[in-house]
């Protein structure tokens, strides 16, 4: 009879121990099953589109210029204006975003991100503003390499219709005049434009 019973919790050890095998295998099996999707790409113009303002043609452009270029697929535009040492100075029609092409509404958020590569000489910006034309308490700002304030919601576009973007700088009276010759880049800041149609 003692053998019977080794036996029998021998087999019941078996069992065990085939269950627990067979759960082991269970948790490391991977069931795979494939559901096909198209993703289907097309393109048209930007809902909305940026334009030179009125200030790039003072002056036969002297002081502000606004050009466009890809970089890695994507279309940057190059704001450069002038600020003249120890007098601020303001753009106040530098650059139009405009819904020439969506039927409806597109919000637009000006997005401060920070300075593009360095100059050493970022420190000489004492103050650098851009700003909603129509309400200039919308505007993102720098000052030197920080960003003071990172957003602006500027409302809403509707077709036709433009926001104004002014600019507004403060350079540093100390600047040595070397540097004062309106060609060398002080700082260079991205600010993303960012449009949402509704």
């Amino acid at each position: 009879m003692g053998f019977l019973r080794k036996d029998m919790e021998k087999g019941k050890l078996g069992l065990l121990a085939l269950a627990a095998l067979g759960l082991a295998a269970l948790t490391m099996a991977t069931i795979t099953f494939t559901n096909v999707s198209y993703w289907v790409i097309n393109a048209t113009l930007p809902p909305a589109m940026k334009y030179p303002g009125l200030d790039t043609q003072t002056a036969n452009g002297q002081f502000a210029k606004v050009s466009y270029y890809y970089s890695n697929g994507v279309n940057i535009t190059r704001i450069s204006i002038i600020g003249f040492t120890g007098d601020p100075t303001n753009y106040s029609n530098l650059l139009l975003i405009c819904n020439k092409y969506y039927q409806g509404n597109i919000q637009v958020t000006l997005q401060a991100v920070g300075t593009v590569g360095s100059t050493g000489l970022e420190s000489y910006v004492d103050d650098f503003r851009v700003y909603n034309s129509a309400n200039p308490q919308q505007y993102v700002e720098f000052k030197g390499t920080s960003v003071v304030q990172s957003t602006a919601n500027l409302g809403t576009i509707g077709y036709g219709q433009c926001i104004t973007l002014g600019a507004y700088i403060d350079v540093d009276p100390t600047l040595p005049a070397t540097y004062a010759n309106g060609n060398t880049v002080l700082a260079t800041y991205q600010i993303n434009i960012v449009m949402s149609p509704q």
